[in-house]
């Protein structure tokens, strides 16, 4: 897709690292186009804790189901770099669907990808409880950030907890409780090194 100049100096816009794009509930009339940096998608889940939905790179775009549906914001954005973006209003987006058929197309398949992956969300949600979930994050998280040993991953438990209160939208207190239950079920083990990490094998599974 090619900016013009006169687009790029009226539209493009900067933005820090940790600087709020909108928040979840707020009015949305602009969507965003990232031309340099990195975006997290954060999904309230309680007074103090949020689920990371999706983080967005250079080229994606964000934030156009407000702005075409003319509801409120469903999440939250945070500018996770330094960014560029190109901040579209409804007028902007009309004439670049009007003018480029390149990103009319674009747009159209952004659209169909989000409403299948939303059901994909619905879909594991009604068909997952919270120790599966939990569970499953822990994997990922092992398999991700844990330190490799012939046992498993080991894992700080810890550092897995900010993580997961993160991403999966669960209490710290809830996710300590569940891993105290897979410790019991010897799901999960202890590790050697003490009772702040946790060995995680990433074959094993929840009967």
């Amino acid at each position: 897709m090619k900016i013009t100049k006169n687009i790029y100096q009226k539209y493009v816009k900067t933005f820090e690292p940790e600087q709020v794009l909108f928040r979840e509930g707020e009015h949305g009339d602009m969507m965003f186009i990232i031309i340099q940096g990195e975006v997290e998608i954060r999904k309230r889940t309680s007074a103090k804790a949020f689920k990371t939905l999706v983080t967005f790179h250079e080229g994606d775009i964000f934030g156009e189901m407000a702005l075409i549906e003319k509801k409120p914001r469903s999440a939250t954005a945070i500018a996770l770099k330094p960014c560029r973006m190109l901040v579209m209003n409804e007028a902007l987006l009309d004439t670049m669907i009007e003018n480029n058929p390149d990103f009319a197309k674009k747009m159209i398949r952004i659209l169909s990808e989000r409403i299948r992956k939303a059901n994909l969300i619905i879909q594991n949600m009604a068909g997952t409880n919270r120790q599966n979930q939990i569970f499953s994050g822990l994997k990922q998280y092992a398999k991700e950030k844990g330190t490799s040993t012939f046992k498993g991953h080991r894992v700080r438990l810890s550092e897995f907890l900010e993580w997961a209160r993160n991403r999966l939208g669960i209490s710290e207190k809830e996710i300590s409780q569940t891993i105290a239950v897979l410790l019991k079920r010897k799901v999960v083990t202890p590790s050697a090194l003490g009772k702040e990490e946790i060995i995680v094998n990433l074959k094993a599974q929840l009967n």
